[in-house]
């Protein structure tokens, strides 16, 4: 790793750092410079805003949940199985992220409701990992799916209540693992193999 991409990364957890525990408003490129035992000005060297370091902050927060959902797709599991691992999995984690660090949350929510471009790559990308999931279905014979990308594209559009962070927090107080289950069924029974 070079000199320029240490600095950069150790700005970013200096970042994450003082947005979980003071949040993305009242965080300010001085106090991560401080946190960094450098200058405001270094700072902008890397990002030009305030702005561009909070998201690239969130970038690594949602790059997390897409770990969780590749490690979900790898499983040796039977393609309906990580469907239904899919859905669920995916709520628990962003149950967990997002509701248990309100300033992470709050950050989250600012990314989902503006939409940052990163939440539009983000989405983009947790689809293509549901898709690969169908598309294993389909190569083994479990599935009889016509168009893969749409059909990831509308089931994700369905999980909305399960990952998107305003809604996680909104209902959390609900049993959600049991709607995510029965909307998992749903689905499966849609795209089985007759």
């Amino acid at each position: 790793m070079s000199v320029m991409e240490d600095t950069r990364d150790r700005i970013v957890a200096s970042a994450s750092a003082q947005i979980q525990r003071h949040g993305h408003v009242k965080t300010t490129v001085a106090d991560v410079a401080k946190h960094c035992g450098m200058s405001p000005a270094n700072i902008y060297r890397f990002f030009p805003t305030k702005a561009a370091l909070i998201e690239a902050v969130s970038e690594i927060w949602l790059a997390l949940a897409e770990d969780n959902a590749r490690a979900i797709a790898r499983q040796p599991s039977c393609a309906s199985a990580r469907v239904r691992e899919f859905v669920v999995g995916v709520h628990e984690f962003n149950r967990d992220r997002y509701t248990r660090n309100g300033e992470v949350h709050e950050t989250v929510v600012a990314a989902t409701t503006e939409r940052w471009p990163i939440v539009a790559r983000h989405e983009k990308v947790l689809i293509g990992i549901f898709a690969s999931i169908l598309e294993d279905g389909v190569r083994k014979g479990e599935f009889e799916i016509d168009d893969i990308e749409g059909t990831a594209a509308v089931m994700f559009a369905a999980m909305v209540k399960f990952h998107n962070p305003i809604m996680v927090a909104q209902y959390h107080g609900e049993s959600l693992i049991e709607q995510a289950n029965a909307l998992a069924d749903f689905m499966l029974k849609a795209i089985r193999k007759r």
